[in-house]
């Protein structure tokens, strides 16, 4: 069974009903999910492990991003190599169909990822030519928030190729994944809202 978000169903309750048949149909294949979905075996094609390797080296890299000192070559490089991460991981992302055979909640999460990686690029492309305060401030806030975007995105792999083999029926899968996700975007909105709160006026001053 494909389910595909955006298929012409008449409801939504239509949609989730076509995600649990498949999850049911999952799960009561047992080993074959353990064998498809194990926490170890993130791929099984060259493109899912370049989807999973550049999705690491954002990870790592838009850590020393905003861990460091803003506004010198060093910043600039490791930003461009990030924002190029991102891309790639994003792409890549919005091509792969392995999770439910067609388009999903995953896909919708890549699009957003990526435009606020473009937005943030558009940003400081913007500043640099207008030194507009305005321009740099935007890209601060859109780099804070990608960089939880593909925090969250781990989270889900780990939850669902993690946790996912373990847990018994479609049902409680939904219900571990939700609380789990919900709880992590509250935590991590809150961070990143701290961060700016207290990182802007040194961020600011560094760049300029």
């Amino acid at each position: 069974m494909i389910y595909n978000l955006f298929s012409t169903h008449d409801t939504a309750t239509a949609n989730i009903a076509e995600t649990n048949n498949w999850l049911n149909d999952v799960f009561q294949r047992g080993v074959d999910w353990q064998a498809t979905y194990s926490f170890w075996d993130w791929s099984n094609d060259a493109l899912g492990y370049f989807h999973m390797y550049t999705a690491i080296a954002a990870l790592v890299v838009g850590a020393v991003v905003l861990a460091r000192r803003k506004g010198d070559i060093a910043h600039r490089l490791l930003g461009l190599l990030y924002i190029f991460s991102m891309f790639a991981t994003n792409i890549t992302a919005l091509i792969m169909y392995d999770f439910t055979g067609g388009p999903n909640f995953f896909h919708i999460a890549a699009a957003m990822s990526l435009a606020t990686s473009i937005g943030a690029l558009v940003a400081i492309v913007v500043y640099a030519s207008t030194r507009a305060r305005l321009a740099l401030e935007t890209h601060m806030e859109l780099m804070s928030w990608s960089y939880l975007g593909v925090v969250l995105a781990a989270v889900a792999e780990v939850i669902t190729r993690g946790l996912g083999p373990q847990i018994d029926g479609p049902e409680a899968f939904w219900t571990v994944f939700s609380i789990s996700m919900a709880v992590s975007g509250v935590v991590g909105a809150a961070l990143v809202f701290i961060f700016i709160r207290n990182a802007k006026r040194q961020w600011f001053r560094d760049a300029t």
